[in-house]
This record gives structure tokens, sequence and C-alpha cells, in this order.
């Protein structure tokens, strides 16, 4: 197993697991993707600039995650606690259907949480599709703490913005 930013070449590979990832979601009548996110668009910016980490097993993708500084507007309304000066965002977390529950998602939320501590970022942010309860509760038992609730547009149910302290690694 080895993460490593993703690389323009991974686009097509990516783009298929994300596409998986929202029909197999759909198939538990959870709509947390749409045809308009993630696009193939989102995930070749994501690439170029150097903010999608792919998780791979004998250079097979196997899921990635988007790490980045980058929060998004609506998080503007949310009652933060943790220091607001160096932030890292998670995006997008993805793996293959036909490698879920066998720790992976675990493996690279892992990965974005040793990212966060050697980079003294103070605390790490998400947001979660409120209707998903299998990843809040993945997210709840990380240590991740709901501080609001937004709303994206074109999206009816909302999203659990979530948070959680990262200690500095001395």
């Amino acid at each position: 197993m080895k993460i490593e930013k993703g690389e323009p070449s991974d686009l097509e590979a990516l783009f298929q697991i994300y596409l998986k990832g929202k029909n197999d979601l759909e198939h538990m009548e959870i709509f947390q993707w749409t045809d308009n996110y993630p696009t193939r668009s989102i995930i070749e910016n994501d690439l170029n600039n150097g903010v999608l980490y792919t998780l791979k097993n004998n250079n097979i993708i196997i899921g990635a995650i988007n790490i980045s500084e980058t929060q998004e507007v609506e998080y503007k309304s949310i009652n933060w606690k943790f220091d607001n000066s160096k932030v890292l965002v998670i995006h997008r977390l993805v793996v293959n259907p036909k490698h879920q529950k066998l720790g992976y998602a675990k493996t690279l939320m892992d990965f974005a949480e040793r990212f966060a501590m050697e980079n003294n970022y103070s605390s790490i942010r998400l947001d979660a599709y409120s209707q998903n309860t299998r990843v809040i509760e993945f997210y709840k038992k990380r240590n991740y703490l709901i501080r609001g609730e937004v709303n994206f547009p074109e999206r009816e149910d909302t999203f659990y913005c979530m948070e959680k302290e990262i200690l500095a690694k001395h």
C-alpha cells in the first residue's frame, strides 16, 4: 500500500472510482454525490493543484482523498472551535466499493491526520452528508465533532460540518 499525490495520468481511473462510489451510495439511497459533484473537471483541478492523494496497491488506485486549505464559502457560517489560522480541510474521500470495509478509508484518514500534525495544522475540518449515517459515525469514532450544518447550492439535504483538533508533533 502506498499513498502519494495523484498524477494527471490518474484522472480517468479516479473518475471511474468516484462514479462507482456515487452509484454505490445511490444503491443505498444515499444521494450524497450528484452528476454535478464530483465532476471530472473537479478531480482534474484537484490533481493539477496537487491536493488529491491516492491510495494504491500494486499501482492500482483503491481510493483517494483531497487535503488542502480550501474551505467552502458556506463554512463561514459555522462556529468553529479551534484556531482558524492554519486549518486543513478534507474533501472527496472515496474508496472503490469493491475494496470497502477493509480499512482503506481509515488508512487515508490516518494519512491526512498525520499530514496535518507534521505540517502544524491546528485542526481538520470537513463536511459530511447528513443522510450518510455510516460516514458520520466513522468520523465521530475518529473524534470529529459536529459544529453546525450547511446547505450547498442545488442540494436538498444539509451537510454536517465537523472538526477535529490536531496536536502538533514535537
